[in-house]
């Protein structure tokens, strides 16, 4: 079995177990008990560079940009008698590497029950790698203002918005987003400033936003299992698509927009004239894949 059929498998389970099973709904609701929480302030003392590790079983995640310049503020609501968390932090030099965890204490379904939000914010100061593992979360991941290298994503049955509302300082050599049965929007990843960037979607409903500030080449790998992806580029970057899928697939671009040069090659009337560029390669399982252009920077 190849791995865009064992995510469809595997994301087709957990969907039905998280989204559909009311039994399982009902239960977390009803074993809610008092919380407990924390607050966490790191300061900057001299770091050039962050790492960030998270891994969040189930919960409520913000993340925005620190005003204060702190390596971290964050403020952690969580029920002590179902989740275990761990906020670890330590210094090498001018390396800062930040562990956030958090887990189920139940032996079984390894997903956190009753209250757990975590509410970070992180210092633009410095750059920042994150390498971002959550589980059955609802997260509004807002990176503006922040200077990131480094985008690793593992997502499960999640719901995620990420934002990029203005330029990346820094280059981004690679995004790579792994995505099982999840509802997941991002906005202005043209300002993410990426040279490469790779999408592994399982089942779920996606949208990519490719609008932003950029003047380069940059390069997308794209994967659709059983989900449903919206691509959405701005009419002033040159878009070329290479697209592989089936019968028991859906493929699209907007005829007004894109000539098809040969089979499964598509190409924007700006292609070879644009600073901006994107170049796409897309393969599609039993999903389906949509591609538009936009007006406009976000």
């Amino acid at each position: 079995m190849g791995k865009t059929s064992t995510k469809v498998l595997a994301g087709t389970l957990l969907f039905g177990i998280v989204f559909i099973n009311p039994w399982y709904a009902g239960n977390i609701s009803a074993r809610k008990h008092d919380t407990e929480s924390i607050t966490k302030k790191i300061e900057l003392k001299g770091e050039k560079h962050l790492s960030v590790k998270m891994d969040i079983g189930a919960g409520i995640i913000d993340l925005g940009r620190s005003r204060t310049g702190d390596i971290l503020n964050a403020e952690v609501e969580y029920d002590p008698d179902e989740v275990r968390v761990d906020i670890d932090y330590n210094r090498f030099k001018e390396e800062g590497e930040l562990y956030l965890e958090s887990k189920s204490k139940d032996k079984g379904i390894d997903l956190d029950e009753g209250e757990n939000y975590w509410y970070l914010e992180f210092s633009d100061k410095i750059p920042i790698s994150f390498e971002i593992d959550v589980g059955a979360c609802e997260a509004n991941l807002d990176f503006t203002g922040l200077k990131i290298d480094n985008l690793d994503m593992d997502l499960g049955a999640s719901s995620v918005e990420i934002d990029f509302r203005k330029p990346n300082s820094d280059k981004i050599s690679k995004i790579n987003i792994d995505v099982g049965a999840s509802q997941l929007t991002i906005t202005g990843l043209g300002n993410a400033n990426f040279d490469e960037f790779s999408f592994d979607g399982g089942v779920g409903d996606f949208t990519l936003d490719f609008t932003g500030e950029f003047e380069h080449r940059a390069y997308v790998d794209i994967e659709v299992g059983l989900g449903s992806l919206t691509i959405l580029v701005p009419k002033d970057a040159g878009v070329q698509i290479k697209s592989e899928s089936s019968f028991l697939s859906s493929f699209s671009v907007d005829k007004r927009d894109f000539d098809e040069i040969e089979d499964d090659l598509y190409e924007s009337d700006n292609f070879g004239q644009s600073k901006k560029e994107l170049i796409f390669d897309i393969e599609v399982g039993l999903g389906s894949v949509k591609v538009e252009c936009i007006d406009g920077s976000r």
